[in-house]
């Protein structure tokens, strides 16, 4: 899961992504005013949410967007970025609203505004079945790699207190340390975790009972943007069609979850 994370960076090196940020987001922002774009950032390393599929980019969240726009009656452009550098990018403006499987917590209602929440999460620890993991006490001295995360790390360090933490930017640099030996697991969404055993017969995951760190995965937006409204009701709609669940379904998402009252 993509949790809400408070960067906090030294000041040269936050004038430095913003600087970035800007110089991506130039062009797209003056497109947006002109031909009714909405910008939407995403970090496409996290199937099947959002993710390349031979060079395009695709996933349940992409065609949910793609719907939600075609709705509105707007075209969309997306942004692919470093996890990290989404909530920059948003809280400067240069993004309408991202998608990058992230949980709503109280921590990031404090700065987003969020959709109601379209999937509920289930985090688990990816394994080696030669090195099988079955309870918290086969955790103890191994080494947890997770994608940059307070939330998650806070659900580690009090279900887990005794592996050592290891955190990184994208879940597929998270699985590559795995590969190479250099963790013992991975904390992952079931739904990712699924797809990477069903490629490696020889990994498994455990499922820890207390690890749920957020109220469920939603579309996040600057504080106070009127997308939020437009889109609840969109949202809303593709349920009660069952749309919605037959997206959930192409996608796999095996959960079961409707939307809540707000």
């Amino acid at each position: 899961m993509k949790k809400f994370i408070i960067v906090v960076l030294p000041i040269l090196v936050g004038s430095l992504i913003v600087w970035l940020c800007c110089k991506s987001f130039d062009v797209n922002c003056i497109t947006k005013k002109e031909k009714n774009v909405l910008c939407f950032g995403t970090c496409a390393d996290y199937p099947p949410m959002e993710y390349y599929r031979d060079g395009v980019l695709v996933g349940f969240e992409i065609e949910l967007v793609k719907s939600i726009a075609k709705e509105l009656g707007k075209e969309i452009v997306f942004e692919d970025m470093a996890f990290s550098s989404l909530q920059v990018a948003l809280e400067k403006g240069f993004l309408d609203a991202f998608v990058a499987a992230f949980g709503i917590t109280s921590e990031g209602r404090e700065k987003f505004d969020f959709t109601l929440p379209y999937y509920i999460e289930g985090l688990v620890l990816l394994h080696k079945k030669s090195s099988p993991i079955a309870s918290p006490q086969d955790l103890v001295g191994k080494k947890v790699v997770y994608q940059l995360s307070n939330q998650i790390k806070k659900g580690l360090e009090e279900n887990i207190p005794e592996a050592e933490l290891i955190s990184v930017d994208r879940i597929d640099m998270a699985v590559e340390m795995f590969k190479a030996g250099h963790a013992d697991c991975v904390c992952m969404d079931i739904f990712i975790a699924d797809g990477y055993c069903e490629k490696n017969p020889d990994w498994s995951y455990y499922v820890p009972d207390a690890l749920k760190v957020s109220e469920g995965i939603a579309i996040a937006f600057p504080k106070g943007s009127p997308l939020r409204t437009e889109i609840n009701k969109i949202l809303k709609v593709m349920e009660a069609s069952g749309k919605l669940q037959e997206l959930r379904n192409e996608w796999q998402l095996r959960a079961a979850w409707k939307l809540p009252n707000e």
